[in-house]
């Protein structure tokens, strides 16, 4: 038993939470009920992060005493800077992250640190945890961090944070229907109307023939947290400039001074000459609109995105402003600097977008993976690191056979070794807008550009055709049925994603591993794998809840009658909890899928050479789970969702089911929580 003085950090186990038993969970909106001896009454709004093995991080109180361990400032600073500490040929100026508990002055905190050398970046108490940024002299690096003892026990986690790096006519066809001459989701009419996108970048040619709209003139203008649009124009709602230099009075050369935000918004939904209909270098989804965040663009040795700052501030506000905008895809061509080291750790700005799309669960997040991959394994970069983001890798020019990954193109696994990227798509020589660089001057020009940035938009693209098949209620019946139409979830969008994903092995590319691999990740997205229209044989069920698990041990149990040996394909996606950059494991809450039949018991993600294969161990580090079987035995098939750890509830999931011909998902599959199923 301890004392907890007022402030400081602790680290508590939630079967310590006052009530808890070993099938409760403390939820996300309520608080423990008493205090006694045994236990700590933790409000929500005193949590500050998620732990795995069912342990939060939480604010102490004179009035609480708690088997709690002490969150020390050791504790606290994350193995990224505890590396950085001994690296005597970093670069001149380290960026810097410090989160401190509520409570602590910032001003205190700024006073220390300046007179032991550091800059000041900017300061953040936009969120529970209060956080700023730092430029730190590389040889001050270890005073400044030792000085941080005199906050000991409320720091809540210190980490290096790079500034952020900038890291399509053939790819719609590959992408949808896998040659380059067919696109079934145009021909049904799913161009991405009604879907809002939103991106961060370097701006964009708003008087470009793929964005512009002659009866509405320049878009709706804002600052980095103006929220004012234009709905009345045809693409660009509106236009948020993020970088100081750009704003209040942006003149033509700031709408996009470097042109890799016209290039990416292209990618994603550009439309030119006929408004409406994909023609030539149109985007993946050319009927819906965009919500540009323009982060600058400036040549240095920091940042490339001088709005987002450097060290890169919190993403909350960045989301938060596309979100009341419209958007719910979001697309980041952009991560962390590739000197940055290592690569693939899970950082504080990606727990940032991790907690907003767990906030906001409909918010699909797609980022690129990096185009670190000639330095091979676990090159992947943050924010592509998040388990609710979709990390996206590029293949080589379509005009190659086989198609294979990029040579740049980042490398998983993350720090802890999840599955990333998630998907492939085109990022080399992919056609796009073009910037003139002025406002006033009508043009039409394109270009080829080459990165994981050009892979990116393709994917958020992808994902608003999906969004837009769901909305409009084809999933029903392989028509438009608006009666049976949803908003799904992000984890509903990404498991269709990595459902229609080929195995780019059995395309021909022999020089990488078979699915999941830390070349390809899920493979190459081909949406018509997947998502199925009338007249055709339906091949997807879907399940998608928002609050299914309440508990641990809960299971939710699908029937499936395999009439005749056939293809299955079962994909499990959840939204986690966020965790923290001081993690050793960054799954909070963990889900299980198990499929029963015929051939034996398979585990997610229990797959050698492309394959399930019986036996093995429930993988404990992805919130993503897959069973693939080439052919499935005929009989019955139970497909299973197991909660087996969580530490605040209510947890959702999505679940697609793919079959061959001769698989039947039965009606009525038994389920708690409320949701959609198809």
């Amino acid at each position: 038993m301890r004392s907890v003085t007022l402030g400081l950090v602790l680290a508590i186990a939630w079967p310590q939470i006052c009530g808890a038993g070993p099938r409760d969970l403390p939820t996300a909106g309520s608080s423990a009920i008493r205090v006694s001896e045994d236990c700590v009454e933790v409000p929500r709004e005193e949590i500050l992060a998620f732990l795995p093995g069912g342990r939060i991080l939480a604010v102490g109180s004179e009035s609480k005493s708690v088997r709690g361990m002490a969150w020390t400032l050791s504790s606290a600073v994350t193995p990224a800077l505890r590396q950085a500490l001994t690296d005597t040929g970093r670069k001149q100026l380290v960026p810097v992250v410090i989160g401190v508990a509520p409570g602590v002055s910032l001003t205190e905190v700024s006073t220390v640190v300046e007179a032991l050398g550091a800059v000041i970046s900017w300061r953040d108490l936009s969120s529970l945890i209060p956080k700023i940024g730092l430029l730190i002299p590389a040889p001050d690096l270890r005073r400044v961090v030792e000085g941080l003892l005199v906050f000991d026990g409320r720091v809540v986690f210190a980490d290096v944070q790079p500034g952020a790096r900038l890291q399509n006519e053939r790819s719609a066809p590959l992408c949808q229907g896998g040659d380059f001459q067919d696109l079934p989701l145009f021909d049904h009419g799913l161009l991405g109307q009604g879907q809002v996108i939103g991106l961060m970048d370097t701006g964009i040619d708003a008087d470009s023939c793929f964005f512009d709209d002659p009866d509405h003139g320049v878009p709706a203008v804002n600052g980095a947290s103006g929220t004012a649009i234009d709905a009345g124009h045809r693409k660009i709602l509106a236009v948020d400039f993020w970088w100081s230099e750009d704003w209040p009075d942006p003149g033509d050369f700031d709408w996009d001074s470097q042109g890799h935000g016209t290039h990416t918004a292209g990618s994603v939904a550009g439309d030119g000459d006929v408004w409406g209909s994909h023609q030539g270098n149109d985007g993946m989804a050319p009927a819906a609109r965009l919500v540009i965040q323009d982060g600058g663009y400036e040549v240095d040795t920091c940042a490339d995105l001088p709005g987002l700052g450097c060290p890169v501030r919190p993403l909350g506000a960045m989301l938060e402003q596309a979100w009341a905008q419209g958007a719910r895809i979001h697309s980041n061509s952009w991560g962390d600097a590739e000197e940055s080291w290592p690569l693939n750790r899970y950082t504080e700005p990606t727990a940032d977008i991790d907690r907003f799309v767990w906030d906001h669960p409909q918010m699909v997040v797609v980022a690129a993976a990096g185009n670190a991959g000639g330095l091979g394994d676990n090159t992947v970069i943050s924010p592509s690191t998040g388990k609710n983001v979709v990390s996206v890798g590029a293949l080589w020019t379509v005009d190659l056979n086989p198609l294979c990954p990029a040579s740049f193109s980042s490398r998983g696994w993350t720090h802890d070794g999840r599955i990333k990227p998630d998907v492939m798509a085109p990022g080399s020589g992919v056609m796009s807008a073009e910037t003139d660089f002025l406002i006033n001057s009508p043009n039409c020009g394109v270009r080829a550009g080459s990165g994981t940035s050009m892979a990116t938009p393709t994917v958020a693209g992808l994902a608003a055709l999906i969004r837009q098949y769901f909305m409009e209620g084809f999933h029903a019946f392989g028509r438009r049925n608006q009666e049976r139409g949803f908003e799904p979830s992000a984890a509903l969008v990404k498991a269709v994603l990595i459902a229609s994903a080929v195995d780019l092995t059995t395309l021909g590319c022999t020089s990488i591993d078979p699915i999941p691999s830390r070349d390809q990740g899920w493979g190459l997205v081909q949406l018509d794998r997947a998502l199925w229209f009338e007249g055709e044989r339906r091949r997807m069920s879907i399940i998608d809840r928002l609050d299914a698990f309440d508990s641990v041990r809960d299971s939710v149990a699908v029937m499936v009658d395999v009439r005749r040996p056939a293809s299955f394909k079962v994909v499990l996606s959840w939204t986690d909890l966020p965790s923290t950059s001081t993690a050793d494991v960054n799954l909070v809450n963990d889900l299980d899928l198990v499929l029963e039949g015929p051939d034996g018991v398979f585990l997610g993600n229990g797959i050698v050479g492309g394959v399930s294969v019986t036996g093995g161990q429930a993988d404990r580090l992805n919130n993503v789970e897959v069973v693939t079987l080439p052919e499935a035995a005929a009989g019955q098939w139970v497909v299973r969702i197991r909660s087996h750890a969580m530490t605040a509830g209510p947890q959702g999931f999505a679940l697609v089911i793919l079959g061959g011909e001769g698989v039947t998902v039965l009606p009525e599959p038994r389920e708690p929580g409320g949701g959609r199923s198809g």
